[in-house]
């Protein structure tokens, strides 16, 4: 591969916005909690998503300590990943390099998420619900484990007219991400936006988002597995993916690989060798985190794989809400520059390493010299 361009040039070089993003359009609050009694009392799990009506979370929300720390912030995996991937190409210094996509109520809590994206540098395309409220995610975090209860409200709604209503800049895009939770009611928006754009070498990158999803919404996350160049997923959500299509496997880590191998028989990808060079000439580039302790893996072509140790965070680790959506950012960064594989993942593991030291899905006011390697 020729020398390896740094992200600053790339995004220089590109028509702006180049990546748009579809997802449930949050307001995170953030809990940091100190033991289990709270989750024990509402049945809730650590490293766990769930839904729940208003109510619920309104009476999770009422039982919080007031002396436990408590930050609010926008949220949604692709809202996330919209803001960390814009932080990391130049923030709000620059013109928008990413548009979100998604549903909020006309009330404070959307108004309050689309001061904080527009804040951050993201181009923001809302669909607004005045009959709904804005979703809300809230975050039960202890250590390295974070509980995630949802209510979608106006999240849940994005259909085709609203598409049609953002008027994207189809010819400048050069990566549509999708989350995996906004199948739930987006399908036909997330189909319709790769028809659009099938012919201008788009890059569509898919992130399975939950074990449940798997396993509630299975024709959906195997149709989008099918389409997207790129698929994102921690070892709990691959795993699912991997029995619900009866893959057999003795290690988690072979996963991906097999994945891999699947989707290039099933789906008739390119079977040309594929080296590092051309690695995102084909549809079949599964990425699978492991947590803080086992590495990360990129496989690609004809099984062709990098792995690489989570990032050692400089400080302690507070919250692990939004490291996967970090990661994700790292990685399409690493692709808007062409960087290898192996670069890709780096620049996710540094992101996603500097997240974890943080309360919720904030981001400081420069990027650390060692996250764009």
């Amino acid at each position: 591969m020729n020398e390896k361009q740094s992200l600053q040039k790339a995004i220089a070089s590109l028509q702006s916005p180049a990546v748009v993003a579809f997802g449930n359009a949050l307001l995170d609050v953030v809990v940091t909690i100190r033991d289990d009694e709270l989750l024990e009392k509402y049945k809730l799990k650590g490293d766990n998503e769930i839904e729940h009506p208003e109510d619920v979370i309104q009476q999770i929300l009422a039982d919080l300590p007031t002396d436990w720390d408590q930050r609010v912030a926008p949220g949604g995996c692709a809202q996330n990943t919209a803001r960390i991937l814009q932080w990391l190409c130049g923030g709000s210094s620059i013109p928008p390099v990413v548009i979100f996509c998604g549903g909020i109520g006309n009330d404070s809590r959307g108004t309050t998420v689309e001061k904080m994206v527009k804040a951050a540098g993201v181009q923001t395309k809302y669909a607004v619900h005045p009959e709904l409220p804005t979703g809300i995610a809230l975050s039960l975090s202890r250590n390295s484990s974070r509980s995630l209860i949802a209510n979608l409200g106006a999240a849940g709604v994005f259909t085709l007219s609203d598409l049609e209503k953002c008027n994207l800049p189809l010819e400048n895009l050069k990566i549509i991400y999708i989350e995996g939770f906004f199948l739930t009611h987006g399908l036909d928006v997330a189909k319709e936006i790769i028809k659009l754009t099938q012919d201008k070498n788009t890059i569509v990158a898919f992130n399975i988002n939950g074990e449940y999803m798997v396993e509630q919404y299975h024709a959906a996350i195997c149709e989008m597995v099918g389409l997207a160049k790129i698929v994102f997923g921690n070892a709990r959500e691959m795993t699912a993916l991997a029995k619900a299509l009866d893959l057999k496997f003795d290690k988690v880590a072979e996963i991906p690989f097999l994945l891999n191998s699947s989707k290039r028989v099933t789906v008739g990808v390119s079977s040309a060798t594929c080296s590092s060079e051309d690695w995102l000439v084909d549809n079949d580039i599964f990425v699978m985190t492991q947590g803080g302790s086992a590495p990360a893996i990129v496989v690609w072509g004809h099984g062709h794989s990098v792995q690489i140790q989570p990032t050692v965070p400089k400080m302690p680790v507070i919250d692990a809400t939004g490291a996967g959506d970090a990661l994700v950012a790292g990685f399409l960064a690493g692709v808007l520059s062409r960087w290898d594989p192996k670069s890709c993942l780096k620049c996710g593991c540094n992101a996603a390493g500097m997240m974890v030291t943080r309360l919720g899905v904030t981001l400081p006011d420069t990027i650390p010299t060692d996250i764009l390697l």
